[in-house]
Formats: C-alpha cells, sequence, structure tokens
C-alpha cells in the first residue's frame, strides 16, 4: 500500500477532531465573533487543484481572525490499544488498519505544501501499548519538518493520554497548538465512553502540564492548548460540560473548548443511540461566547430544569427575555458592558456605539446597523434617546398594470405587489 492510499485512511480516521472552526454550522453567528488568535504561519501562493495530490485529511478551516487555512487532518497511526466506545477506531473493531513512518509523512506534507495544497498540519494517533514509542513518532515527525525541510508554519499536535512530561514538553517544542481531549466533562461521564482512559492522571494531568510550561517558557505553544468534548454520548447535561469547560479556563488557561455532537457508528457499543442534534452543539458554542467574550457568569446562563440549555431561542435571548428590569437599555447613555448583553450586539458593535456617540449624533436607527448592530434583534431591548428605536418601513414596490387598451378612458392604475 502506497504512502498516499495509506494517508486516505488516515486522514478519515482523523475526521473526528476538530479544529479552529471546523463546522461552519458550529460557529456562532456573526454577534458572537470570537477575539483574533495569532497564529504564526508563512503565507503561501494560491492552492493548486490537482486531484492527483489529494489524500484523505485535507480540510479548509476559517481562521478566527478572518482568513482560512488549508490542514493536513491527519493521524500517524490508527491501530488503537484502546477501546472508546464512540470511536471508529476502537481496538475490538474490524477496521483496515495502516501507519505511516515520520519521513514519509513529513516527506509527502512538504510535497503537498509545496504544490500549496496544504498550509498546516494537524496531526494524532491511535494509542499503542508503549504510549511514549507513538508520540515519539509524531514528535519525529514535526522535528524532520522544522530542522529537514525548515517548515515554518502552522502546526497542531495532540498529546497522548499518559504520555510522559518529557515527552510532553518536546511535543510543546514543536508545535504551535497542542491539544489533549477530554470526550467527557467528568470522570463519572468519562466511564460511560471509554473504560481505559484515567481522566484525572492520564489526561488532566497532562493538561496541568502544559500550563506549567507555558507559565516557564511563554513562548512555548503561542496558539495555546484545547480539548474537545463528545455532546450527548454519556448522558452528560450542558451544565456540566459548561461547569467543566469554565474551570478548564479559569485552572489552565485552556484557549478554547470543542463540542462535537455525537453520532453513533456502526458496530459500536453506542451504535443504538439516537444522534445528538447539530443545535444542542451550536447553542453550547454560544453559551461558551457569552462566558469568554461576553462578561456572562456561568449562574447566568438559562437552563432548563435537566441543566440543558434552551433549545428554542440562543442563550443570549433567553437570558434578556428572563431580566426584563434590565432594559430598555438606551444607546445614548448604555455602558459597553451593558450593551454587549443586548441581542444583536457584540462587541464590536458595541465599541462602535460608544466611540461614536461621543463624536457625532445618530439620528436615523439605520446608522446603527451600519455599526454592526442587528437592529431587528435589538430594537426590543433598546431605547435611543429616550424613544423606541422606529425600524425602518420597508418601501411598497409598485409596477404598472397593463393598459387596458378596449377602455381608453380607463386611466392607468398601479398596483402594489
Amino acid at each position: 500500500m502506497d504512502v498516499m492510499a495509506r494517508l486516505k485512511i488516515l486522514g478519515e480516521g482523523a475526521t473526528q477532531e476538530q479544529e479552529l472552526a471546523a463546522h461552519q454550522n458550529s460557529a456562532p453567528p456573526s454577534c458572537f465573533t470570537p477575539q483574533p488568535i495569532t497564529q504564526p504561519r508563512e503565507r503561501h501562493r494560491n492552492p493548486v487543484h490537482d486531484n492527483r495530490f489529494l489524500p484523505g485529511g485535507i480540510h479548509t478551516s476559517p481562521l478566527p481572525g478572518g482568513g482560512n487555512i488549508r490542514l493536513l487532518k491527519v493521524l500517524q497511526t490508527n491501530i488503537c490499544e484502546f477501546d472508546c466506545f464512540y470511536c471508529e477506531h476502537r481496538a475490538s473493531r474490524d477496521v483496515p488498519r495502516t501507519y505511516v513512518s515520520p519521513e514519509e509523512l513529513a516527506r509527502t506534507f512538504m510535497m503537498l505544501n509545496q504544490k500549496g495544497l496544504v498550509e498546516g498540519l494537524f496531526l494524532s494517533s491511535g494509542i499503542t501499548k508503549r504510549i511514549d514509542v507513538m508520540q515519539e513518532r509524531m514528535v519525529q515527525t514535526v522535528e524532520i519538518l522544522r530542522t529537514k525541510y525548515r517548515f515554518k508554519g502552522y502546526v497542531h499536535l495532540k498529546i497522548l493520554p499518559g504520555a510522559s512530561q518529557a515527552a510532553v514538553e518536546r511535543t510543546m517544542q514543536l508545535a504551535n497548538r497542542v491539544s489533549l481531549n477530554l470526550e467527557a466533562p467528568t470522570p463519572q461521564h468519562l466511564l460511560h465512553l471509554s473504560r481505559k482512559k484515567d481522566f484525572l492522571d492520564g489526561m488532566l494531568t497532562r493538561m496541568v502540564w502544559v500550563k506549567r510550561l507555558q507559565q516557564e517558557h511563554p513562548n512555548l505553544v503561542p496558539a495555546g492548548q484545547i480539548t474537545q468534548f463528545v455532546v450527548g454520548a454519556a448522558g452528560e447535561s450542558d451544565h456540566d460540560i459548561l461547569s467543566a469547560t469554565h474551570q478548564l479556563y479559569k485552572q489552565i488557561g485552556l484557549r478554547r473548548a470543542y463540542f462535537s455532537a455525537f453520532s453513533p457508528i456502526p458496530d459500536t457499543p453506542l451504535d443504538h443511540l439516537p444522534p445528538t442534534p447539530m443545535l444542542r452543539q451550536n447553542r453550547l458554542y454560544q453559551a461558551d461566547w457569552l462566558l469568554r467574550f461576553y462578561g456572562f457568569k456561568l449562574e447566568e446562563i438559562p437552563l432548563t430544569q435537566e441543566g440543558n440549555l434552551i433549545q428554542e431561542v440562543d442563550p443570549k435571548t433567553a437570558w434578556a427575555q428572563t431580566h426584563p428590569e434590565f432594559f430598555p437599555l438606551d444607546l445614548k447613555t448604555a455602558s459597553y458592558e451593558d450593551l454587549i448583553r443586548v441581542p444583536g450586539i457584540g462587541p464590536i458593535s458595541a465599541k462602535r456605539i460608544v466611540e461614536t456617540r461621543h463624536v457625532s449624533v445618530i439620528t436615523d436607527p439605520k446608522e446603527f446597523s451600519h455599526l454592526g448592530m442587528i437592529v431587528k434583534r435589538a430594537a426590543p431591548f433598546v431605547l435611543y434617546r429616550g424613544r423606541p428605536l422606529t425600524l425602518p418601513s420597508s418601501k411598497t414596490s409598485i409596477r404598472p398594470a397593463q393598459l387596458n387598451l378596449w377602455s381608453p378612458t380607463e386611466p392607468l392604475v398601479f398596483t402594489p405587489l
């Protein structure tokens, strides 16, 4: 089996991982725009579309600060000793197994990079009995890229559960971003997904190591560490997930959490469960944005009695609807911190409103839309100069009726559409 055939298998096996905003439909709406994250990477020419050089695993992902990056997302091997109940590559499942050596993978990546097909590498791996051996293989791949091929672009490396501290440190020295997927919010929930993964010692401890090494060496992994949760397979509530991410942000400086809606895979122990609706995943992203960029506290996020997010409306609108005492806000005097709690107003538009009202007088509601505010969403919750916002009325379109040639005295009439 040649390298491209193996990369097709290994690339398809990496699709469960999320990187950046890997799923467009899981990204928050425009009013939930995240702050830019600087990714040190080189500029490359536009991709050459030549299907002869397209293995599985090439994904175009939007960057948080705008633009896109094309990643080769691949496993070093899909051989795995773990038996995670949701995973297509679990040890007991009958799937083609393969492996690509560090030299082969580095050489193939550089060929794709030089042709303009990929700009960065997202490298993960199955977990073998000797965990550090496979972590070393991933490290060797990137060492070859950095030293032999002088590649200075973006690399995201996985840290395998149970990897040694020395392996974690070397991984951080080579990567722009690292990640270790917790998959579940608590050790108890993880037992519903895997009996071999150790939540506290095998995974959370490694994430703490990353934080400490970053504190000692601030230049390491400039894009930070991230994690991912499988949503809906372990019986967890949205409150469980948001509580876990909130603690990870505070205690280990997590850059970002990703949420992956559970999708059952045939011939796995969880294949009888229904898929998690994408709407639940989206609501978690929106709530996560409120906690990270909008000044909301965890206890302010509206939840059902079961501890789940309200599905009918986004969390920000749900909060606004349950706090009538906070509204209406006057756009002329409200603070930035209050403005970003208004549905239809995000950090960028709130900042523009505050800056603009100091230098000019806004006389037309349409001017707020030019500042980035979604006037239709915000109007029920705001005033301007003590008066409700009057939405611009839609212009009535008219069309001329056909002249009745058989009645010369009939006037020409215009009928609205």
